[in-house]
């Protein structure tokens, strides 16, 4: 028969409750991550539909990059484009670029992300291009009517031959552009390289993916008593 002190019951009956309160704590740091979606990489790329005239899009490897997307077009732009169905609210959207050169004196060429978005409960939609134009400034935005905007997130401080991360809030961003609380969900992305009216260009660049993830939403206050 075994005897246990006082000290240890104590103890033995507070380690159910300490594990419960870290399996708590788990769970809870869990439900608090954002969930990633790889949307664009070099081993997704045949999921996408391609549009082009005399353009190569192709994966390659990169010796720091590992697996990349090469984009080229000498007449119009190289593109690819998917539909999305959103798995989530509060979208965030996340990609690597790189370019060769630009010519600046045509003030055409352009490589942009794309993205359709459909506000709720509105439905309405709406088109915004991330782009990188060197002939602009980062974080310039313009509206280009019939609810289509672009914004600069790669301008003219950012150099060829070199490696920019972009992470944008979709809600944020449209909250920025329209001036509306209304939450969004993208239905199509785009990635484009080269001259959007179609003419001959020469443009080429990199992409390493476009990953989307989903913020959790803010947990809403707790109203706070006050005495008179």
């Amino acid at each position: 028969m075994n005897v246990y002190s006082r000290k240890r019951r104590r103890r033995m009956h507070a380690l159910p409750a300490a594990i419960a309160l870290i399996a708590f704590a788990v769970l809870w740091l869990i439900s608090n991550q954002t969930s990633a979606e790889t949307l664009l990489s070099a081993q997704s790329l045949d999921q996408w539909d391609k549009d082009c005239r005399r353009c190569v899009i192709e994966a390659q490897y990169d010796v720091m990059k590992g697996e990349i997307i090469r984009l080229e077009a000498d007449m119009g732009e190289a593109s690819l484009d998917k539909v999305f169905v959103s798995e989530g609210s509060r979208p965030v959207i996340a990609w690597s670029w790189s370019v060769d050169s630009f010519d600046l004196d045509r003030h055409a060429d352009l490589f942009r992300i794309t993205v359709d978005l459909r506000s709720e409960p509105s439905g309405t939609d709406y088109r915004v291009h991330y782009a990188w134009d060197p002939t602009a400034n980062t974080g310039d935005f313009d509206a280009l009517g019939g609810n289509e905007f672009v914004w600069v997130v790669c301008g003219s401080d950012c150099k060829s031959r070199r490696w920019y991360s972009v992470e944008r809030d979709l809600t944020l961003d449209f909250s920025v552009l329209t001036e509306s609380e209304e939450s969004v969900t993208p239905v199509r992305f785009e990635a484009a390289l080269g001259d959007p009216s179609g003419r001959k260009t020469e443009a080429g660049g990199y992409l390493e993916s476009i990953v989307v993830n989903y913020l959790p939403e803010p947990v809403p206050e707790e109203p706070v008593a006050t005495s008179d």
